[in-house]
């Protein structure tokens, strides 16, 4: 496949970009020090197979800007903090939700709403990873990617992943058509 990575060398961008290119796949990598834009593509998206775009700031404006692109398939990484407890409270709305990332996980909140909404053809996905334990690391396996609006926890209660196994469960998604018009996040 031919695939597009926003944000190639970036925190998780960078492990998506090595996973597709441990998978075999053709990598584009977009940055923005290289002059790539999220928010206006213009046409260096096209003849791409699917686009991942793991971007920091302008998370909103981006999936606007991403969708009128109309990849074929486009996976977005958003922050956690848009997933909500049992009761369904945003984290991001919790009191103890860290006022230094608050801007930010609202941005991305506010850019799953816009997925939501799109009326499109567009084969989205958008990706939150557990909202406080993304820790840089390879893969390690045994991870489990499920269609949710709830952190997924392990059996010690904690929710936590690796970039590298939350690079291969988006890739596994990409390959297999998964997680269509859907958010979804992967943990131990």
């Amino acid at each position: 496949m031919r695939i597009a990575v926003i944000g190639a060398t970036g925190f998780v961008g960078s492990a998506i970009a090595a996973e597709v290119t441990a998978r075999g796949h053709q990598l584009t990598a977009l940055t923005r020090s290289g002059g790539f834009d999220a928010t206006d593509p213009g046409d260096q998206l096209a003849g791409h197979d699917a686009v991942i775009a793991a971007v920091k700031g302008d998370a909103t404006a981006a999936a606007r800007a991403l969708l009128a692109a109309e990849p074929a398939r486009l996976v977005f990484v958003g922050g956690g903090g848009s997933l909500t407890t049992p009761d369904g409270t945003r984290l991001v709305d919790l009191p103890s939700f860290p006022e230094q990332y608050k801007r930010e996980a609202l941005d991305a909140a506010e850019a799953l709403d816009v997925f939501r909404a799109a009326e499109t053809d567009v084969h989205w996905s958008f990706v939150s990873p557990p909202p406080a334990h993304l820790v840089p690391g390879d893969k390690a396996g045994g991870y489990r990617a499920e269609a949710t609006d709830v952190p997924l926890v392990g059996a010690d209660g904690d929710s936590r992943i690796t970039t590298g196994d939350l690079a291969a469960a988006i890739l596994d998604a990409v390959e297999n058509g998964s997680f269509r018009q859907q958010r979804f996040s992967a943990a131990y």
